[in-house]
């Protein structure tokens, strides 16, 4: 073979092996960046006060944890794909004082679980919430409810999974006598079709060992839902949204339980409803009380122009509602601001409202960064004063703010610097000061 023939096929050799080390580099870093691109999460829902700590509740991947860990779940989409996907876990957990991590646990869902809401009990802690069962509720969106109780230590003591119709949720618990009063949705998953009469928001009683013992609803079989509830002397008083734009409030009496000849869309356990028809899609999500008056948050309405069919073109703005606790409409209370912002959650203390705002949801909505800051309403002067805003250009989302032993406390999630490995989100826990 000629000299020339030799430097043709090495030419020829060394570019082959330098396309496959290419093509190799290409394909290492598409799998790095596919495998790491599940953002890690470790968020809280609610937290409430013990001696010598706090219980949180929310959801976790367990990724940095020293008590569970971390998991991961494959199934094949509708494409006959496989999906490797991180198992988030519904996540209890005890903090001392100083915000230090006790302990912490889970219910072992082996897909994707989440708890919403927990109550102090005499012996332990009940928490709410719902997971993925199987694998058609992954590629339908669906949800399964749960409610469970652990002991002081964070043992699982019993749980118990509810669902009416195919979506279904607890969004929050609360303890009246010795029984659970817990709130929450079950819906039609997308696409699916019916006329079921006992869907949308509702409401159940469970005793001291888990049994459920009562049940109503409200709502829409695609759309309604409870976010919140408070007892009052002759029954509970809850809101949330019925269909697309309707915020609800209405009263349940005391014993709620439907009875054989109460089969209407409205039950006749329901002493009275109102919808308030100017609210986003999400409707209401949060109310506190003070004295007789109601006070209710979310996003309302603020725009009065049309378009050329004469249809409303809707704007909307945090916004509180006020009634009374006979269900008589009092009044509206926009922040009237030029970006659409809603308020998340309430809370009444010493004559002030303290409210937790979503910042410019449309933004959000678009790709943008979500936004929250802590507001406060004055009920004497009818104004808003003292705006803290959580600036950045991170997620900074407040669940909700608590008072705890006097003191107001914030809780929710944010993330640190996205990377082309993904974004971290890690809980926040904070006093307001």
């Amino acid at each position: 073979m000629s000299n020339k023939k030799k430097k043709v096929l090495s030419i020829i050799t060394i570019s082959c092996f330098v396309i496959m080390v290419i093509e190799f580099i290409l394909m290492a870093c598409y799998r790095f960046i596919s495998e790491k691109n599940i953002n890690r999460i470790n968020g809280i829902s609610d937290i409430i006060k013990i001696d010598g700590g706090y219980i949180a509740v929310g959801m976790s991947d367990f990724h940095n944890s020293h008590y569970i860990n971390e998991e991961y779940y494959e199934y094949e989409n509708s494409n006959n794909e496989k999906q490797k996907i991180i198992t988030t876990q519904a996540r209890i957990a005890m903090y001392n004082d100083n915000l230090k991590i006790i302990w912490e646990n889970t219910i072992k869902a082996k897909y994707d679980s989440m708890f919403s809401s927990v109550l102090l009990d005499d012996d332990g802690y009940v928490a709410v919430g719902s997971f993925i069962k199987d694998k058609k509720q992954i590629e339908s969106g669906a949800r399964t409810a749960i409610i469970v109780k652990y002991d002081k230590t964070g043992k699982l003591l019993w749980k118990n999974t509810y669902s009416v119709l195919s979506d279904t949720r607890f969004n929050k618990v609360i303890k009246d006598g010795d029984d659970y009063i817990v709130i929450g949705q079950s819906i039609y998953e997308n696409m699916e079709m019916g006329n079921h009469t006992t869907g949308g928001g509702i409401i159940l009683r469970y005793n001291s060992e888990g049994e459920e013992i009562a049940h109503n609803n409200y709502g829409g079989n695609k759309s309604g839902n409870f976010t919140d509830i408070i007892i009052v002397d002759d029954g509970y008083i809850v809101c949330g949204k019925d269909a697309t734009n309707y915020g609800i409030i209405l009263k349940f009496a005391k014993n709620f339980s439907r009875e054989e000849n109460d089969t209407g869309l409205i039950s006749n356990k329901i002493l009275w409803n109102r919808t308030y028809s100017n609210t986003d899609n999400i409707g209401f999500t949060s109310m506190d009380v003070l004295d007789n008056t109601i006070y209710i948050v979310g996003a309302l309405n603020v725009s009065h122009d049309k378009d050329e069919s004469g249809n409303t073109l809707y704007k909307y703005d945090a916004g509180i509602v006020e009634y009374n606790l006979e269900g008589k409409y009092l009044e509206s209370i926009v922040l009237q601001e030029d970006v659409h912002h809603r308020f998340n959650s309430v809370l009444v203390k010493d004559n002030l409202l303290y409210l937790s705002m979503q910042i410019n949801v449309d933004s959000y909505y678009n790709g943008g960064n979500m936004r929250n800051s802590i507001m406060k309403y004055n009920l004497e002067k009818k104004a808003f004063e003292d705006e803290k805003t959580f600036k950045g250009d991170n997620d900074f989302v407040i669940n909700k703010i608590k008072k705890l032993n006097d003191k107001l406390i914030y809780i929710g999630t944010e993330n640190d610097t996205c990377t082309i490995r993904g974004c971290d989100y890690r809980p926040i826990i904070d006093f307001i000061k």
